[in-house]
């Protein structure tokens, strides 16, 4: 074995094809498996930003790239070894996607690549077939028939054909555009940060372009940054990275100070920093999740949070103690559909099964929370996902097993929720993460 292959991968596109391994071979997940492999091959912040780029990039197009591929790959590009073909997409992704690439640049690293991963039989065979992509006019499917749409939007035929009967193909082809476009890094202001104002003067003066989102009271989009994670504002504590959708599933609950809340799936914990902080420490909030690695994360990150209980435990078994609470967080488990723009790997990893799987333990974990909100107390179900059997559905189903909950949504105007007073949040509709969340109250 090369000295090269022992320490490991020292350039962009090696770590990108390094952490590609990874997703399919490991089920990774993107963004750590990532940031663990930049900060082992030491790249600077450009060559880091070209690593995202590749590696999202072909996650989000790997089917559209198939088919441009597949007619320069005589044995079939399901018959071409895994690595090379890895080599294949990233080069595609180059060549289809990325103008600042030159062409001859792009097949050069990867024929480069191949040879140092896989020797120099591997190297002439992906020169041959990156050699025909570059000769050649890449057609693709006309029409709105599913497989056309799948195609063209690099997005699983089943997801297309649920969007395609629940809307048509203007909402379809909607829904899969909206997923394949980079997501922004949305904030919150946090810590001694007094306000989202206050915080967006700070930011700006990091050299950031900020915009505020758009229903959140307290979130901001960052754009424009040179380093917003090495700014003094992060490390200072005055911002914490969360999505906009998320930010309004704590706004729908509504944490009062003062009350017992309890947070029932709460790593990484994003939530119910949020819930401590419109408490203002004033109250109580119990943090529980079943996974002993991340409730011990999570405790450790809220140390310093008097009024934040973190705790190991199941759900499933109901209540951790005899304590009734003001208002529950039920955040369930999902398939995560929601959150395709930052994490494209799930969409490759997910089938209909796994709806029907998700969505039988989510039932399980509101009929076994439910009794833990007191008589008039409030419940608010959330998941980051867009199926109907993991939210309406869902909700629908336990309203009718259980009627003395009904639903309440809050009389805010800044929520953007649906006429029946859920929230259902969308990318191509809200530029948000897809979430569907519902807040319910409990009969006296």
């Amino acid at each position: 074995m090369s000295r090269r292959r022992r320490r490991g991968p020292r350039d962009a596109r090696g770590v990108a094809l390094l952490v590609l391994g990874q997703l399919e071979e490991e089920d990774a997940f993107l963004q750590p498996a990532l940031q663990s492999a930049t900060a082992r091959a030491g790249l600077d912040p450009r060559d880091r930003g070209l690593a995202l780029e590749l590696v999202m990039g072909v996650e989000r197009w790997r089917l559209r790239l198939d088919h441009a591929l597949a007619p320069h790959v005589r044995r079939g590009l399901e018959q071409t070894e895994p690595t090379a073909r890895r080599v294949l997409r990233l080069a595609a992704y180059q060549l289809l996607f990325l103008d600042r690439i030159p062409p001859r640049a792009a097949v050069h690293s990867a024929v480069e690549l191949a040879r140092a991963s896989m020797g120099e039989r591997t190297a002439g065979f992906v020169n041959g077939v990156l050699r025909g992509l570059t000769r050649a006019e890449v057609a693709l499917p006309e029409g709105v028939d599913p497989e056309a749409i799948a195609v063209r939007t690099s997005t699983p035929r089943w997801m297309i054909e649920r969007w395609l009967a629940a809307g048509g193909p203007e909402r379809a082809v909607a829904m899969a555009e909206a997923h394949n476009r980079p997501a922004p890094l949305t904030v919150r202001a946090a810590g001694p940060a007094p306000d989202r104002e206050t915080l967006a003067a700070r930011l700006q003066a990091e050299g950031a372009t900020v915009r505020p989102t758009r229903h959140a009271p307290d979130g901001l989009h960052i754009e424009g940054h040179p380093a917003p994670f090495d700014g003094e504002a992060f490390r200072d504590g005055w911002w914490q990275a969360q999505d906009e959708a998320s930010q309004l599933v704590v706004r729908l609950l509504d944490p009062r100070p003062g009350e017992r809340v309890w947070d029932v799936c709460a790593a990484p914990g994003g939530k119910t920093r949020y819930i401590a902080r419109l408490m203002g420490d004033d109250g109580a909030v119990l943090a529980t999740d079943v996974h002993p690695d991340k409730a011990a994360r999570l405790g450790r990150a809220l140390r310093d949070r008097a009024a934040v209980e973190v705790r190991h435990h199941d759900a499933g078994e109901g209540s951790p103690d005899a304590r009734r609470f003001d208002r529950v967080l039920l955040d369930a488990p999902c398939t995560a559909l929601g959150i395709m723009r930052r994490h494209p790997e799930i969409k490759w990893r997910r089938g209909p099964a796994d709806i029907e799987q998700r969505a039988a333990a989510q039932r399980r974990l509101l009929d076994a929370t439910a009794d833990a909100v007191r008589p008039g107390g409030l419940l608010v179900y959330s998941v980051c996902s867009d199926t109907p059997e993991e939210g309406p559905d869902q909700i629908a189903a336990f309203v009718a097993r259980r009627p003395d909950f009904t639903l309440a949504p809050p009389a805010d105007p800044a929520l953007p929720l649906d006429p029946d007073g859920t929230l259902r949040l969308d990318p191509h509709r809200h530029g948000a993460d897809g979430f569907f969340a519902a807040r319910l109250r409990r009969a006296d």
